[in-house]
């Protein structure tokens, strides 16, 4: 196709997968190819492109089409930028170097045990956690932005040292697949943009969630779930009787809730 030709070009937000735009434009006024910091300015509004299909520019030519993943960025007075979520866990855990060929299950550094279990003992510890949780999620927050970008920010974050470790009893990976049915295994975790897979680390789906952890040997000390928003006991298959089994909560910081079996 000349580059005088149009090609269709259908956008796609990213955040429901629903097409909200389409039209052809001059092969001429395409770049040569998509690159993930590539951005656009539609209806007054500013977007990422995620990934494009076709990737390059002699496949869309060829093909008469291109279909664009978009996100749409927030924009705001940078002295009005705060944090996106009231807590975070202060420690990461140690990371060995990426190889680019593992099955992992790849998550934000932010999102790392933002949703846990806990053993029940140490409830005085996570309801001191929460209480400073809380603080931040009353008293330190505004929205940024209006209508459909507006978001909830906070100046003020909670740094979260305690638990260190939330698992100290005898729960053990294999015991742990015994009673949660995987879907899938993964071979670890990895943090997103290429930090690298979290040290003795292991992952699988379960249900509506993905399971997480680290190992010291084959006892669990850490099992986390995202995403958070989805993590609940009767939501995930198995849940209930791991907590119920070995004496554990599920706490979702971000959320400020602590699920207890009766």
């Amino acid at each position: 196709m000349p580059d005088d030709g149009l090609i269709d070009v259908t956008l796609v937000d990213v955040a429901d997968g629903r097409p909200f735009g389409r039209s052809g434009l001059p092969a001429g006024q395409l770049p040569e190819s998509f690159t993930p910091e590539t951005r656009l300015e539609l209806g007054g509004a500013v977007w990422e492109v995620v990934r494009a299909d076709p990737a390059d520019r002699p496949a869309f030519l060829a093909a008469g089409r291109l279909v664009l993943t978009l996100r749409r960025l927030l924009t705001a007075d940078p002295r009005q930028i705060g944090y996106t979520l009231p807590t975070l866990c202060a420690e990461l855990p140690p990371l060995t170097p990426p190889d680019g060929t593992a099955d992992d299950l790849e998550i934000h550094e932010d999102e790392w045990r933002q949703a846990e279990l806990v053993e029940r003992r140490r409830t005085a510890e996570v309801e001191a956690q929460l209480a400073a949780v809380t603080r931040v999620v009353r008293e330190h927050v505004r929205t940024v932005g209006e209508g459909a970008s507006a978001v909830r920010v906070f100046d003020e974050l909670h740094l979260r040292e305690t638990p260190a470790e939330p698992l100290t009893g005898t729960l053990t990976r294999q015991r742990l697949f015994q009673l949660l049915p995987a879907e899938h295994v993964y071979t670890g975790v990895a943090l997103r943009d290429g930090q690298g897979r979290v040290a003795d680390s292991f992952a699988a789906r379960v249900g509506p969630v993905a399971v997480y952890g680290r190992c010291a040997g084959d006892r669990v000390v850490t099992l986390g779930l995202t995403p958070a928003a989805r993590a609940t006991v009767e939501a995930v298959p198995g849940l209930a009787g791991l907590m119920r089994e070995f004496g554990l909560v599920l706490v979702d910081w971000c959320a400020v809730r602590c699920e207890e079996l009766p």
